[in-house]
């Protein structure tokens, strides 16, 4: 009898291995499917050195400098208006990688600063990747081969309201207009930091009464009408295609037009 029930057990363990071994291999395909490497142009670095790195960021970002060791954050001004927005990675040093252009605006803004912690500037030309896994865009050092294509990048982070701010947009908005993830780039746990006082109120505020809408391919009368019920933010353009990005109400009739192209929302309306 016991060797009836043995047989029994093995077959039911055999039998029970190949779909869990299955849905093992459904996982690890779905994963390499999601995740996707991106060519980066036009980046550089910023790295500090001195005695006190840590001491010196924490005031002027907007996350904690202590809870990782490469992170997204923000540079804003006193008054919360987005300096750039950039990717740090600590290690005897700090590195911020941010865009080419905005790289002489940031060294100036924090040179007013640094001399008081015994902190040095200098920028470095380095090697940039993205990748891309869930949704979530991140910057990486380094060279990969098989890239997908810069434009690429550039329209996975204009629809996931996470784009680079470059000269031309320095300085102009909030988080809240740009929609940036406040999970993703502020610690309101830290103590203070430039800008703080705008950005505690914008998240105290959250139930906003406006969001950021991108649109694609918008005729002129659309514009016009976006223009009138809105606030417009800023035009992009990426592979020849052109992109809209406003401030709607979530009752616009205009986020309910089928005839207007809504490719991204933070109203979750698409």
């Amino acid at each position: 009898m016991s060797s009836i029930w043995s047989r029994r057990f093995l077959t039911i363990l055999e039998v029970s291995f190949i779909p869990l071994l299955a849905l093992k291999l459904s996982c690890l395909t779905n994963n390499d499917f999601s995740m996707r490497y991106f060519q980066l142009d036009d980046y550089t670095a910023l790295r500090i050195t001195g005695e006190n790195v840590n001491e010196f960021l924490q005031g002027q970002i907007s996350s904690d400098i202590y809870k990782s060791k490469h992170f997204k954050t923000l540079f804003c001004d006193e008054k919360g208006y987005i300096i750039t927005n950039a990717t740090i990675i600590l290690d005897k040093d700090a590195l911020i990688i941010i865009k080419s252009d905005i790289a002489k605006v940031l060294n100036d803004n924090l040179s007013k600063f640094s001399k008081f912690f015994k902190c040095r500037i200098q920028q470095e030309d380095i090697d940039i990747y993205g990748k891309i896994l869930n949704g979530s865009l991140e910057k990486i050092i380094g060279t990969r081969e098989n890239l997908t294509s810069y434009e690429s990048w550039q329209r996975e982070k204009l629809l996931n309201f996470d784009i680079d701010i470059t000269e031309e947009t320095s300085g102009k908005f909030r988080v809240n207009e740009l929609g940036f993830s406040l999970d993703n780039y502020v610690s309101f746990n830290k103590g203070c930091f430039r800008g703080q006082e705008i950005i505690a109120r914008i998240n105290y505020l959250s139930k906003a009464i406006t969001k950021p809408v991108v649109f694609e391919s918008l005729p002129e009368d659309c514009i016009q009408k976006l223009n009138y019920e809105g606030k417009f933010i800023f035009k992009t353009i990426v592979n020849d295609v052109v992109y809209h990005q406003f401030m709607l109400k979530q009752d616009s009739v205009l986020l309910k037009d089928r005839a207007i192209n809504q490719v991204a929302s933070l109203w979750k309306n698409l």
